[in-house]
């Protein structure tokens, strides 16, 4: 046999052994974790605060620095605000008042072990000045955030052209951006709900947060998350925001939603659509307006299908395409 026969049949054979290889790790990987719950923040006393968690400064690559960032977010009625620059945290130490509650934050950007663009990762409470060495692997990299008290939030997977591949190969964040208003008026990949469910179907039970992304003063105000919390400091807000005690909007609100007894109930401002969404195939539920009318409320009995509910969410769309999203119940 010469040798280039020898190569072709060679790298056949390691080819299909690979094939083989990946079909036998499938076949005997574990189960999706089991779902684990979060706080339905409709049925917890508390305040509902705005919140910007995904916030850029001239400290990276934004056009306005802190006091003025800051300072057009409380104009535009937030009472919590994240600046989360590449990279970098920033000193905000007095900007926080009873009214107003400044988070120190950063975004940081490791490689993916599939090759894959980088990872974006939205990391609250880290106390200034800190560093993350940019090599870090991204495991090591949230382990580090964690570590220092922080929180971790997958940003914007649509637009970074992640797979549920990318986004399980790391662990310990608490939430995921189910919308980012730069990504959608960039390239119209703001909207990251089917990487949500995705996450969600294989057991990966997390919080779904709106955001900004705010890079220029005219984004501001298209991506928010509403906080229900006991009291406007550090713990409490990010407490609620690791147990999942919020919703999101870029527009409608959620006024109430619940389980009981098998069915789920949702009340809202005027929406034109009611979906509900839930883990399995062909799974969910729509309620849609009549031709020139609106929605308020509207339920869905899910009871015969409980034992494969492990999760429902609920997404509302308004007269003007805008969407606001529940975090999943159980």
């Amino acid at each position: 046999m010469d040798r280039r026969t020898f190569v072709k049949i060679s790298g056949a054979v390691a080819a299909q052994s690979a094939v083989l290889s990946v079909w036998e790790a499938a076949a005997q990987s574990p189960p999706a974790e089991p779902a684990q719950s979060l706080i339905n923040p409709f049925t917890q006393q508390g305040q509902w605060f705005k919140a910007a968690l995904h916030v850029h400064t001239t400290t990276s690559d934004g056009d306005v620095d802190v006091p003025t960032r800051l300072a057009q977010y409380r104009a535009a009625g937030y009472q919590v605000v994240a600046v989360t620059d590449h990279w970098k945290t920033n000193d905000l130490s007095g900007c926080s008042d009873d009214q107003f509650l400044c988070i120190s934050g950063m975004e940081a950007h490791p490689r993916t072990g599939t090759g894959a663009p980088t990872h974006h990762f939205v990391c609250l409470n880290l106390p200034h000045p800190f560093e993350l060495a940019r090599d870090l692997p991204a495991q090591a990299l949230i382990d580090q955030v964690i570590n220092a008290g922080g929180k971790v939030i997958y940003a914007h997977p649509y637009w970074t052209a992640h797979s549920l591949e990318e986004m399980t190969e790391v662990s310990g964040y608490v939430g995921i951006e189910v919308f980012n208003a730069v990504c959608q008026l960039a390239c119209n990949k703001g909207h990251n709900s089917v990487h949500w469910d995705q996450l969600l179907n294989k057991g990966r039970i997390v919080a779904g947060v709106a955001t900004d992304d705010v890079h220029a003063t005219g984004q501001i105000n298209l991506g928010w998350t509403m906080i229900k919390a006991p009291s406007l400091d550090t713990n409490a807000v990010l407490n609620a925001i690791e147990s999942g005690c919020f919703y999101s909007s870029c527009g409608p609100i959620i006024e109430d939603c619940r389980i009981e007894e098998g069915t789920i109930r949702v009340v809202t401002s005027p929406v034109r659509q009611i979906s509900f969404f839930f883990d399995g195939a062909a799974g969910g539920h729509v309620v849609r307006a009549g031709a020139g009318q609106t929605l308020t409320t509207a339920q869905w009995n899910f009871g015969n299908r409980q034992p494969k509910c492990r999760w429902i969410r609920v997404e509302v769309v308004d007269q003007d395409d805008k969407y606001a999203w529940t975090n999943p119940m159980r």
